[in-house]
């Protein structure tokens, strides 16, 4: 009888702690999710700038801008970072959301970009892209999400700028 609580005991003990200590995979930092809200702007305005800048914590990056331009009926893209001192890479993400039904945010692009130190002989410290993006159809309105990612020896720091819907005619 002793030998069957005790076999009881241990096996319940087991149940408990293997069953309590999940474990959830995580990513690096909380970029903004598509259903972040935004701002849309007026028809008549062409250009959503934001501007982040590093919390209290932060060491290395300053801060970082992303902006959507309209361009003739395509979709401008602007970004860059602003590091404090020069780090050993950076990683940017641009997330284009198009807005549907007057009122949700579907994601329809990105576009990943890499920055290495070695590319950079004088120093990495304000790696940045323009660029247009002319495979989306105008008339329609759209908005940037940016996750932004700087290292140096072994630590990150991040951003997740979002700018305010603009109409692309």
């Amino acid at each position: 009888m002793l030998r069957k609580m005790f076999r009881l005991l241990v096996v319940t003990v087991l149940i408990v702690t293997m069953t309590s200590s999940f474990v959830y995979a995580k990513p690096y930092f909380n970029y903004p999710p598509v259903e972040t809200e935004s701002k849309i702007l007026p028809r008549g305005v062409k250009e959503s700038t934001v501007h982040v800048t590093s919390n209290l914590r932060g060491a290395f990056f300053a801060a970082a801008d992303l902006a959507i331009i309209n361009k003739n009926g395509k979709i401008g893209v602007s970004a860059k970072t602003y590091m404090r001192e020069p780090v050993d890479e950076v990683y940017m993400t641009i997330y284009v959301d198009r807005l549907e039904n007057g009122n949700k945010w579907s994601q329809v692009a990105f576009y990943d970009m890499e920055f290495h130190s070695e590319d950079y002989p004088e120093g990495l410290t304000e790696p940045g892209v323009d660029f247009v993006i002319s495979d989306q159809p105008s008339g329609h309105t759209y908005r940037l999400r940016g996750a932004f990612a700087a290292f140096k020896d072994g630590a990150m720091e991040a951003f997740g700028p979002v700018t305010d819907g603009v109409f692309i005619e």
